[in-house]
């Protein structure tokens, strides 16, 4: 709204600027109406492009590739693992912060809680990347993980945030890998540990 009724300010205050200019050209009282046309069609390119270049300045700028400025994108990764522990099993290898335990782990699933989420691997014998996704999808993105096509969900709902994830290996059955947080700074944290696991070799070989 605060960029519309900008752009409806400048437009006017243009549209005056360059009626001005045209009547100081021409001595005659009455401007001719196409030059005036041509005059206001003129500020109304001006102020599309300068409101849009100085929009980000004053706080005009709401989305970002269908996601908020503050948000998190599920195509970048800015988390650093220093500090971190390797933890593994038959499905997948990863670093997770060091408040991190096993929270079990059978030959179909794995999974680690920790205060600040929890995080669990799986075999996924789903078509579609979206199911058994609860919550509003604010981000996605078609990475690569372990060298196989992923894709990577993430989600809010009202228990919180997470990090829902569909690995392909080729040479081995599906995966799905989730992540759920109670902040986004944990939400960055899980994506963080997801992004860079490695599909279990002993994965493959049970199949």
């Amino acid at each position: 709204m605060h960029a519309a009724l900008g752009r409806i300010v400048m437009r006017r205050c243009l549209t005056l600027i360059a009626g001005a200019l045209l009547a100081g050209c021409h001595h005659s009282t009455r401007a001719d109406n196409a030059e005036l046309a041509l005059a206001a069609a003129a500020s109304e390119s001006l102020t599309v492009a300068l409101t849009d270049s100085i929009a980000p300045a004053q706080g005009l700028l709401a989305n970002q590739a269908g996601a908020a400025i503050e948000g998190l994108s599920a195509c970048s990764d800015h988390v650093s693992a220093a500090g971190w522990q390797s933890v593994g099993s038959s499905l997948v290898e990863m670093e997770l912060p060091p408040e991190f335990v096993s929270a079990g782990q059978t030959s179909q699933s794995v999974s680690w809680n920790g205060p600040s989420g929890s995080i669990r691997a799986a075999s996924y014998r789903g078509d579609s990347p979206h199911v058994g996704i609860y919550g509003t999808i604010t981000s996605e993105c078609d990475i690569f993980i372990s060298g196989a096509p992923a894709h990577v969900d993430l989600v809010s709902s009202y228990y919180g945030r997470s990090v829902h994830v569909i690995v392909r290996p080729q040479d081995a059955p599906a995966m799905i890998i989730e992540g759920q947080a109670k902040t986004i700074a944990g939400q960055a944290q899980l994506l963080h540990a997801i992004r860079y696991a490695r599909v279990s070799a002993a994965w493959g070989r049970k199949y």
